[in-house]
């Protein structure tokens, strides 16, 4: 703010101790607001820093959750699979003791069925693929096409390996051999 007092005006001449004392009233009032000023600064700047280091600990927080969340659930799965191994190896030492074929294949079928219940027990889901079963190439993954079918075009003709799902998500696709029409 500028006094027009102080200002010369046409025919008028400037007088410096006029301006000189209406400088120096106005320097209290501009020292007031630069104090103002620098404490409202200096609070913007601590709100800053607590925002900051709240966010990193948040940061930080969150990151030890999931990490510790990760660890259950390996731990949980890999317990649940624990008893399948097991199964697994008493199928072997009996074959081994036995030397009965069938004893084997009735142990690996047992531990089979057993690892497949586990598998569905974790919400896994065997994704359809068998002959008949139309083409979709997001569950199915076509690695062999063939014109000799009798299959409509787009069918699938064999199932090469299953594929698996978890809820929405397809963890592998199946591998198919596709009817192409003739």
């Amino acid at each position: 703010m500028t006094d027009d007092s102080a200002t010369p005006t046409s025919g008028e001449e400037f007088d410096a101790d006029s301006a000189t004392a209406t400088m120096t009233q106005d320097v209290p009032t501009l020292q007031a607001q630069v104090e103002s000023l620098t404490g409202e600064l200096e609070a913007a700047r601590t709100d800053f820093l607590r925002a900051r280091a709240d966010f990193q600990n948040l940061k930080r927080r969150t990151e030890e959750e999931r990490e510790g969340l990760k660890a259950y659930l390996i731990e949980e799965t890999i317990t649940k699979l624990l008893p399948i191994l097991d199964n697994f190896e008493r199928a072997l030492i009996a074959a081994s003791q036995t030397k009965d074929y069938e004893k084997l294949v009735m142990g690996v079928n047992a531990v089979y069925k057993q690892f497949g219940e586990a598998m569905v027990s974790e919400g896994v889901q065997v994704i359809s693929g068998g002959p008949g079963t139309p083409f979709d190439p997001n569950l199915h993954d076509a690695i062999l096409s063939t014109e000799e079918s009798d299959q409509p075009e787009n069918t699938i003709v064999e199932e090469l390996q299953r594929g698996y799902m978890l809820g929405n998500k397809v963890l592998r696709p199946t591998l198919v051999k596709v009817a192409t029409g003739g």
